[in-house]
């Protein structure tokens, strides 16, 4: 008699067919994590610069309405910051020194911001708006430089705070139905492969074999 090899090859063919499913399951598991962490370090960098440059941004604009009092100033030197060798992006810059009275009191103040090209020009004379409570404290009229600063710092923090959510909302859109199909897969049983005919010719023969020996007088029926 011919051994019985077709139900273990479907077992077999079915176990491999699983290992393999699961496999990819755990890969795809591995890289969606990967992905969330990367788009979540993104997103905790912008949300902790985004603070940051609300802060700057309020303290701005606390100093605008507390300075009041005009006075007039002029530029007495424009200092020189080389551009970083170990940065590509970066470039010379210049932050003017502005000079003004108050008070009776001479104030000589290095300005918030640099620039590239310099804005001003040595012996330039500006408007000084300053703070009667703390005359060190000023802004020179006119120049919203450190406004449209925390402008562009805002939208930059931003994008960078959006980044996790949107790639969220991205993965949803793409693979809508996910979800439901995972929930589905997880309450089928395992896979039980079907009798074969060399199987069923089996019993068959092995049925036949209990009466073989036997009187007709002796079978039941």
């Amino acid at each position: 008699m011919a051994p019985d090899n077709h139900g273990t090859y479907a077992s077999a063919s079915t176990t491999s067919h699983h290992d393999a499913h699961a496999r990819n399951n755990v890969r795809g598991s591995k890289n969606e994590w990967s992905w969330a962490v990367i788009c979540g370090l993104f997103s905790a960098i912008g949300a902790i610069m985004l603070v940051v440059n609300i802060i700057f941004l309020v303290d701005e604009v606390r100093l605008r309405a507390d300075c009041t009092e005009l006075t007039d100033g002029i530029v007495t030197q424009l200092v020189f910051n080389p551009a970083d060798e170990s940065d590509e992006d970066s470039s010379d810059t210049w932050t003017p020194v502005f000079r003004y009275s108050a008070d009776g009191q001479t104030y000589e103040q290095k300005f918030s911001i640099a620039s590239s090209p310099p804005r001003y020009e040595v012996g330039q004379a500006v408007a000084i708006l300053y703070d009667p409570a703390n005359p060190s404290r000023y802004v020179v009229k006119g120049d919203n430089s450190a406004l449209a600063l925390c402008a562009i710092l805002m939208v930059m923090c931003t994008c960078f705070t959006a980044v996790l959510p949107i790639a969220l909302l991205i993965q949803k859109a793409n693979n809508p139905g996910s979800n439901r199909t995972s929930g589905v897969q997880g309450t089928k049983g395992p896979v039980k492969p079907n009798a074969s005919p060399s199987s069923t010719t089996q019993k068959h023969a092995d049925t036949s074999s209990m009466f073989n020996g036997k009187e007709p007088s002796q079978l039941p029926y």
